[in-house]
This record gives C-alpha cells, structure tokens and sequence, in this order.
C-alpha cells in the first residue's frame, strides 16, 4: 500500500506544471460548488421548515429569485412602512440600543440612526427576534433601490449586507393572488452613523469628507456624529446640535434630535379633500330620466350622451381602494351623486360625506344635469370642503404612494398636470372629442384677459383644484359658468372649469406652475386594451392610471367589463373601510341604489 502511494505520487510528479495546477484548480472549484449544494440544500430545509410552520407565508419567485413574503388581506404602502418600522424597532428596544429618527428622502420607508458601534448588538437582536421569520436584509443601492437581498431564514447574511454603513429590514407583502406589493422600497432603513474623528483619522478621510453635503471646518468636527448618505437636513451632527427631541410619526413619538424634529419648508401643512363625481347609468329611473331630458336636445353630438359615459362597472370602488392604498395625506372623501348611492357603499364609514347635485347647485332651476362639465362648475361650493382639494372622477386610480407635495407646493400653489395633447386651432367643431371645445373655449376667454394663447389639454389624473380659484372664475366669467352649468349634456359651447380653465388660469394668475404627473391613460373599449393592462403590473412607472370606457360597443359591453373587473381586483384587492362588508362585488343592491329625495 505505500509502494503504490509513492509511485502514484511519483507519477503526479511527472504530469506537467500547467496539468497539475489545472487538476487542482477543478478539484478546488468541486468542493466549492458542493459546500455550495450543502449550503442551499440547508436553505431550502430551514425555507421549507418555515413555511410549513406558518400557513400565512408564500414562496414566489422574482426575476428567478425566489423570495418568501407574507399573505394580508389589508394592505397600505404608509402601513407596509410602519410595519418593517416596528419590526426594526423592537429590536432596539430589546437590545436597549439608542436611536434616533433620521429625515430621510423617501416617502416610502423610515429611516433610524445608530451609532456605529451599536451595528453588531443589533444584527444580533434582530437575529434573535425574528430569525426564523421572512424577514430580510438588504443593502440599498444608490439610487435607493434593492442591490443585494439576504434572507434571515437562510442563515448567515450575505457579508455585503450586514457590514453595510445603512441596512435596511423588511417583510415583504403579498395579496392572496401572491403578487408583492409591500416590498423592499417600504423597508426600514438603519443608518449607522459614525464618529467624525475616528473617519478623519482613517486612510479615507478626504473621501469621506468629500461626499458629506455639510461642509464645515475639521477643527468644528470634534465629537460630531457624520451620516452614511445624505438627508433632508444635514449628514453631520455637531455635537451643540444633538439636543434630545421627539417626532410624531405616524401618530407615536420616537426620538430625534432637536434639527431633526421640524416640519420642512417643502411639506404641506394644510388639509388636502378628495371630491369624486360618480353615476350609474344603469339604474333605471336615472336612464328613463336621462332619455326624456334627450330628447330635448337637437343638436346633441354622438359623444356627448353614449351609453360608455355613464356606466358603472364599479371603478369607484377601486378608485377608492387605490386612494386608502397610496395617498394617505387625504383628510376626507365627498362624492357628488344625482340621487343615488353605490350598493356597495358605506355611507357612515368616517371620512366619507355623500352630496347630491341639489345641494351644491347655485342654480337649482338647471337640475337635472348629466354633462360632468356642468357639475364641476358647483363642486367648489360643498360644504366643509377645504381650500386645496383633489377632483377625481372614478376610473382614475393611484398606483403608487406619493403625498400632497405631489400636487402642491407648501406655500399653496398648485403643481398643474398639463398634457402634451394638444387642443387644435379654429372653433369648436360637433363631432370632435368633448376636451377640444371646453379648450377652445376657455382659450377665448383667457386670450382676451391674458392677452396669451393656451394649446395643452390636461392629463388624465388626480387634479388639483383651489377654491379661490373658482370663486374667482365664477365671479370673473358668470355668464360662461352658468351656461356651462344649465348644459345638461356636454355641447360645443361649454367650458372646463375643473379642468383646462381652473389649470391654466391658476398658472396665468399666479397660482399654479407647471408640474410632473406621471399617468398611463387606456381606452378600455379599444382592442389592444388587454394587452395594454397586462403591461401595466404593480412595477409599471406610472404614479395614476386612467381606464376609461370612452365608447365600447354594446356588444363589448359584458367582455369589456369582464377584463376590467379582472384587471382592478388584483392591482387593488384590499377592500376599503368605505366597502359594505355584506354586498359582493358585482352585486346589486336595489335599496341602496336611489337616495331618497
């Protein structure tokens, strides 16, 4: 036996250099690829193990990653933060590691500080806390989105991750058709911030101090606290400045310090309302009202009164699912109706106010009225409405989270969502879509005050609205507001109040700037229209969406309703507290139908 030993050694001796090192080089990379196959072979147990353990958790893949999220059946982004916020600081509690709240640049998650020294006891508190959770760690790019991902369930993190100088924890959400919509972006992030003088004293204290935002003298940096990444406020924190100081977030008081604890120059402070207008032109006494009003008019374009525009295929309902979702700045919801109720709708539900036509109407001789234009010129006089408020009709839906800074700026001047559509030149012409003539319209009239021409139409979108603004117009252009508003149907001669006048009379005024609205607008009666929401997933970058049913054929009708019903209830699947628990959807409720008179 140790004859052959040796001469097999003897004859490794003669196989070539290059051979050997090439032989070695493979039995190096085979142990390697099966410590890698132990090493996931323990990930799918400790995986598996996990979800057998809880019924709530799914395993799904993404971008052939596969991820284990959590199962709810109520869902907000604001709420899906708050959560990985609490999560994170339990840990710190149970550690009884300090921590303040960090103005961080996202509304989409929180961010704490800690200090440096304090990363390792908190790896390990959240290890002891949640390790057998799907909770995740992740180290964030630059851009503020996910760069590496590491799983608790799976064992040690990824070193990437955990020697991070900002990691950020979260538990990803899922609705019951599995698709993720508490993800990554609504982590915690923990930022460890780091002594100043143990930084400078470091081989890369000039990069370090190169990419702070504060620049202040070295000798002022003794005992200040230096961020990881920049904030709202400032990444150095001298010590004069690190006063103690609490910061109400989300209705509880965490700590901060006392630069940190005021409200900034760009947040809103003022109460922003929602105001939808909303119709069932199924129901009969509205149809048979609005056909005996009809056939009144002569010279009605074939727009104007399509059955596409006054019917219900309950996009209200996910209108307002998507608003609880995603704008949780929203002080309180009024839905303007002719005589009529969802059946589906809670009228006690708080937030919620139901106003009809008869209440608003300054001229209450022009009721009833079934042109949108005509109802938008009273909306400003609901009662309780606040100055600055969102006007929506019910098949535009938010699609991600964004807050009031989104639609004004703090000092009260609207963010104007202008189109790249354009109005066309020359006079209202019949049988051109109903946006054409209010623009033409209110560019004659603006043209003769401003002494400047309009050519942009208005997106699709949440529009911001002021009150002023139209107590202004009302007064300013009295004859035009009330024979828009004794327009029953939509006709050449009216204008947009809510729309093209109210927008770029704010901006000529003073009142309004051009802003940034990213929309997706899609004729749901067209046929590309399935393919087009098959595209428009949770990570489509769109902030709004409009589905607008503009004229489907009746014989569409029950296809086209299908498709949207599918398409809403899985992009917003978490019922409203406006929803009546005991109506499903697509069910009728014919005592909730007519409101009574």
């Amino acid at each position: 036996m140790l004859v052959t030993a040796r001469l097999k050694r003897a004859a490794e001796l003669l196989i070539p250099h290059s051979v050997r090192a090439r032989r070695e080089e493979e039995r190096l990379r085979e142990r390697a690829l099966a410590k890698e196959e132990r090493r996931l072979a323990r990930v799918a147990q400790r995986r598996a193990a996990l979800l057998e353990s809880d019924p709530g958790l799914r395993s799904y893949t993404v971008e052939g990653a596969e991820r284990i999220g959590r199962v709810v059946r109520d869902y907000t982004a604001a709420g899906a933060a708050d959560r990985n916020l609490d999560l994170v600081l339990r840990a710190l509690d149970h550690a009884g590691i300090d921590h303040f709240v960090v103005p961080g640049r996202s509304p989409q998650r929180h961010v704490l500080g800690v200090h440096r020294s304090r990363r390792k006891d908190l790896l390990e508190a959240m290890r002891e806390l949640h390790g057998d959770s799907p909770l995740y760690a992740v180290a964030p790019g630059p851009d503020g989105k996910a760069a590496k991902a590491s799983a608790y369930v799976d064992g040690a993190l990824d070193t990437e991750v955990k020697s991070g100088l900002v990691i950020r924890f979260a538990e990803l959400l899922l609705s019951e058709h599995e698709d993720e919509f508490g993800g990554f972006d609504h982590g915690c992030d923990v930022e460890f911030w780091r002594e100043a003088t143990k930084v400078l004293a470091g081989d890369r204290a000039e990069h370090a101090l190169d990419r702070l935002r504060v620049k202040i003298p070295v000798g002022a940096m003794d005992g200040a606290l230096l961020g990881p990444r920049p904030n709202r406020i400032a990444d150095v924190l001298t010590t004069d400045a690190r006063t103690p100081a609490t910061l109400t977030v989300r209705g509880r008081e965490l700590p901060t310090f006392e630069p940190f604890s005021h409200r900034h120059p760009e947040d809103v402070g003022f109460p922003v309302d929602v105001v939808y207008t909303w119709v069932d032109g199924a129901d009969p006494a509205h149809a048979a009202k609005r056909a005996r009003h009809r056939g009144e008019v002569v010279d009605l374009a074939t727009h104007a009164a399509n059955s596409s525009r006054y019917t219900d295929h309950e996009e209200l309902r996910y209108s307002l699912r998507s608003l609880r979702m995603y704008a949780p700045f929203v002080r309180h919801i009024y839905l303007v109706t002719d005589a009529q109720v969802p059946s589906w709708l809670d009228t006690d539900a708080p937030g919620l106010t139901v106003v009809d036509h008869r209440d608003i109407f300054t001229v209450p001789d022009a009721l009833p009225v079934f042109s949108s234009r005509a109802i938008e010129t009273q909306l400003h006089h609901i009662e309780g409405l606040s100055e600055h408020y969102l006007y929506l009709n019910d098949d535009v839906f938010f699609a991600k989270q964004v807050g009031a800074e989104y639609f004004f700026h703090s000092n009260g001047i609207v963010r104007l969502p202008f189109s790249s559509h354009q109005i066309g030149v020359g006079a209202p012409i019949a049988e051109e879509v109903s946006p054409n003539w209010a623009g033409k319209n209110a560019r004659a009239l603006l043209m003769e005050d401003f002494g400047a021409t309009i050519a942009q139409k208005v997106r699709h979108a949440p529009l911001p609205q002021l009150r002023r603004v139209h107590r202004e117009l009302e007064e300013r252009y009295r004859e035009d507001i009330e024979r828009t508003a004794r327009s029953r149907f939509r006709h050449p001669d009216d204008i947009a109040p809510a729309t093209t006048l109210h927008q770029y009379y704010a901006l000529f005024s003073g009142q309004g700037v051009r802003g940034k609205y990213r929309t997706r607008y899609i004729d749901i009666g067209t046929e590309q229209a399935r393919e087009n929401l098959a595209e428009l997933g949770l990570d489509a970058p769109f902030d709004f969406l409009c589905l607008n049913d503009f004229d489907t054929p009746p014989e569409r009708q029950e296809e086209v309703a299908e498709m949207l019903r599918d398409y809403l209830e899985r992009r917003f699947p978490f019922p409203s507290p406006f929803e009546r628990v005991d109506v499903l959807i697509g069910e009728d409720d014919p005592s909730r139908t007519e409101v009574a008179a």
